[in-house]
């Protein structure tokens, strides 16, 4: 415990190394207030890289579960459900590191085509539980791999997306789940991960991405003008638009995904966001299917 929550607190607090925490120790005030707070003593930050590097990731993770489970059994989140019901569990990739050489089997690689210069890097697809209020923690991580071959951000990340499914699955079984992800990911081989494991999504939809169900959208927005709502927001002097739009039951080899979009109009700016999602939208749950697509980038900038 007391190393765990070293190796913490040594990013919670933005310490730029081991050294410089470790020099924190000199201060008596400090080391009496961190064992004050945390009931554990302040051990060395060499200790810690030291057992880190023995002890299997694996543990981590285990550890990670079992502390998420605490969280859910003590219904920390359960305010913040779609539609009371669903968690919002956001995947996405993430940036680890980057190498001027690899340095081992695993690391993904790509070439400039205009300086013709190798990068060498890592990154992880992160599956996190997200909130309404921003908070994120994460519920299971797994490295990106692309064995003997140059790296592509969309086929790795799809490749990624199916192990901490399965992670997902296996360790939260009845957890009721909304999977959140970025435009990578709509594809039959998402859609059907989520139908077989009995969950709800709702995924950024881009523009010419899966050209027949566009299609299928354009001839249903037609026969569905009333699926508007329009929202307006003052903050101050700024004034804001909110123009919402939905098209349901659309039919996609065997799926029916539905479509919903919010364009956003202020003085200086217009906004446009697109979701394709499991769960139907009406006049007022399409604003929560907004809303919570949008919080999608929360993996990136918050969270733990």
């Amino acid at each position: 415990t007391e190393l765990i929550t070293a190796a913490i607190m040594m990013s919670v607090f933005k310490k730029g190394s081991r050294n410089a925490f470790n020099n924190e120790r000199d201060s008596e005030e400090f080391v009496k207030n961190y064992e004050s707070i945390f009931n554990v003593r302040f051990p060395s930050t060499d200790t810690v890289d030291e057992i880190m590097r023995r002890t299997d990731e694996k543990c981590f993770e285990k550890l990670k579960t079992q502390l998420v489970k605490i969280l859910l059994k003590k219904k920390v989140f359960y305010k913040n459900r779609i539609s009371g019901k669903y968690f919002l569990i956001v995947i996405d990739g993430s940036h680890v590191m980057t190498v001027n050489e690899g340095h081992c089997e695993h690391c993904l690689w790509r070439t400039s085509e205009k300086s013709g210069k190798t990068t060498y890097f890592h990154n992880v697809v992160e599956a996190k539980l997200v909130t309404d209020t921003g908070f994120s923690i994460s519920l299971a991580t797994e490295w990106v791999e692309n064995p003997g071959g140059k790296y592509d951000k969309q086929d790795c990340g799809m490749k990624a997306f199916v192990r901490p499914a399965e992670k997902l699955k296996k360790d939260f079984p009845r957890l009721p789940i909304c999977i959140g992800a970025d435009g990578l990911y709509p594809d039959q081989t998402f859609f059907g991960i989520c139908r077989e494991n009995g969950w709800e999504y709702i995924v950024s939809f881009r523009d010419g991405n899966l050209p027949p169900v566009w299609e299928e959208v354009r001839i249903l927005k037609e026969l569905s003008e009333e699926n508007s709502r329009q929202i307006t927001n003052l903050a101050g002097e700024k004034k804001t638009v909110l123009t919402y739009s939905w098209v349901n039951d659309i039919d996609y080899k065997g799926f029916i995904p539905n479509r919903s979009e919010c364009v956003g109009e202020s003085d200086d700016k217009i906004t446009r966001f697109v979701s394709v999602s499991s769960v139907g939208a009406d006049y007022f749950v399409v604003t929560e299917i907004t809303e919570a697509g949008r919080m999608r980038w929360k993996t990136e900038n918050g969270g733990l």
